[in-house]
């Protein structure tokens, strides 16, 4: 089907599993990376949604192998520069998520319904809501709330709300970044490679990205001096990390805009050795916060 193991970690789309990393975040705040059990069980949880979205990312592919050929870089996609057959793409989606979701069961089967429920919402961004406005990046962000949820599930605690709004405005955020780099590099044909386009500008798009930037690191803030991590930690030094969500966000900005990136946050992410160095130094101090190294 595919040509070599390049072109198979391609259609994988492995770089995108850094998303999947969210699952971890209620096993971190929560306190509990300690605990053996539910270490594994949020492992696993994340391994389960690497697969899964790994099957979804290649019937993206699949369906829109045909306006991909129109992006300088999607067009390298292994599905848009290689003729394929059908069947054997359907087999490979089909058998990565059918391990995926019989993982996410291995875990508990709330983690299942939390499989099924990004699949559910996946096909019906696929055939619907990427052609509407607005609706196609909300439909995006659902996806990383959903994976919030199937970590929350793994560990058995409830996520916090503000912890929750943080990440479906970064998951906006990431989303209209990624709409304003295609509309920018492809111009006037950027509607034909992704429909939607045609309803957005590039001025409303820096409209909405300014608003989610924003209201990002006001909700961290808000949630860095909640209750709830105040009880965690036993002091006020998690408002401290707000600086490194500052830069993290003004560094994805930077490159935005100057380096003419964000068509693949984790290719972005990976990309930049100063954004990479930012959010490790972010997770230890969180981290050395919570377990009461500080």
């Amino acid at each position: 089907m595919v040509q070599g193991l390049s072109d198979l970690i391609e259609l994988l789309r492995i770089r995108q599993w850094v998303k999947n990393a969210f699952i971890l975040f209620p096993l971190i705040f929560s306190g509990q990376l300690y605990k053996f059990e539910t270490f594994k069980d949020s492992i696993l949880t994340l391994v389960s949604f690497c697969f899964i979205s790994s099957s979804l990312y290649i019937l993206n592919d699949f369906l829109d192998r045909h306006k991909d050929r129109l992006h300088p870089k999607k067009s390298k996609r292994p599905l848009a520069k290689h003729k394929i057959n059908p069947v054997s793409v359907a087999g490979l989606i089909f058998g990565m998520m059918a391990l995926g979701l019989w993982l996410s069961f291995h875990v508990d089967t709330t983690v299942l319904y939390a499989g099924l429920t990004y699949i559910l919402l996946h096909l019906i961004y696929n055939f619907y809501t990427k052609n509407v406005v607005i609706v196609d990046v909300i439909f995006v962000a659902a996806g990383f709330q959903v994976r919030i949820w199937a970590g929350s599930l793994a560990v058995d605690v409830f996520p916090s709300v503000w912890l929750q709004l943080c990440v479906f405005l970064l998951a906006l955020f990431l989303g209209f970044t990624k709409r304003r780099h295609e509309m920018t590099t492809l111009k006037e044909q950027a509607h034909e490679h992704r429909g939607v386009l045609a309803h957005y500008t590039v001025y409303l798009l820096d409209q909405i990205i300014i608003i989610c930037s924003t209201l990002t690191i006001v909700f961290y803030g808000l949630y860095a001096i909640s209750s709830e991590i105040m009880g965690r930690t036993g002091n006020h030094n998690m408002i401290y990390s707000i600086g490194f969500v500052i830069y993290g966000m003004f560094r994805y900005l930077y490159l935005v805009h100057v380096k003419k990136l964000g068509d693949d946050p984790g290719e972005v992410i990976f990309s930049d050795k100063s954004l990479m160095c930012n959010i490790f130094l972010w997770v230890v101090f969180v981290m050395c916060l919570l377990y009461r190294f500080l």
